[in-house]
């Protein structure tokens, strides 16, 4: 099945977002914002550091989407990783793109990835902590390969499912957000759904602390469109 095909079969049947979805990040200023994913970041060191050796190890990537871009960590603290390379970052948050423009020169956009119309494609498409939290998983993962010429990065926070049958999700109306269980299996079907071949993705776990709980581990999803 098409991406194009299948994102019409999934029409009928997406979650469609509840009307507090968003509060969490619309509510906080951008400094605000930016303690709070400085602090989440460092926290999660392994995982970025096997991120920026993916893109690093990629010499023909020339643009990049980030979804789920925040307050800008990659495009502001590690700069230097897109010097030759034209950097696009989007978020939900209004706050938190404003604080961005205000510290980078890259382009920012403030729109709801799984609903906005994207024309163009990018050869690079990642996203890091936001599929744990979208209200349309299915539909999340799909448009990620739509727009996307060869690569996309996905990683998921909140530990790495592999007996997971289905993606279990939970609202939280304080913060206005879904908190997902990602199942791996849920995945490689939507992928293989998409045209996708098993040579052209990876999904592992990497273990990021030791206490004991689900987040001890992520889970990564690597996919590379031109295996075929």
């Amino acid at each position: 099945m098409t991406v194009s095909n299948l994102k019409n079969k999934i029409t009928k049947f997406r979650f469609f977002k509840k009307t507090q979805y968003g509060k969490i990040w619309n509510e906080k200023n951008g400094i605000e914002q930016n303690e709070w994913y400085s602090k989440m970041h460092d926290s999660c060191k392994a995982q970025h550091d096997i991120f920026k050796s993916f893109l690093q190890e990629k010499s023909d990537i020339a643009t990049v989407l980030e979804v789920g871009c925040g307050t800008g960590i990659y495009p502001i603290k590690y700069q230097e990783l897109f010097s030759n390379i034209k950097y696009t970052g989007m978020d939900i948050s209004k706050t938190a793109i404003e604080y961005c423009k205000k510290k980078s020169d890259f382009e920012f956009l403030c729109n709801d990835f799984i609903k906005i119309n994207i024309l163009k494609k990018y050869d690079l498409v990642f996203s890091h902590a936001v599929i744990d939290h979208v209200y349309d998983i299915t539909a999340f993962i799909i448009k990620l390969v739509d727009v996307s010429n060869k690569y996309v990065y996905v990683s998921s926070y909140r530990g790495f499912f592999p007996n997971l049958l289905h993606h279990k999700r939970k609202w939280n109306n304080n913060d206005g957000c879904y908190y997902n269980n990602i199942s791996v299996e849920q995945i490689k079907e939507t992928l293989k759904e998409t045209g996708l071949h098993d040579n052209e993705f990876t999904i592992k776990s990497v273990k990021v602390d030791n206490v004991g709980t689900d987040d001890d581990w992520q889970t990564i999803i690597m996919i590379n469109k031109n295996q075929r």
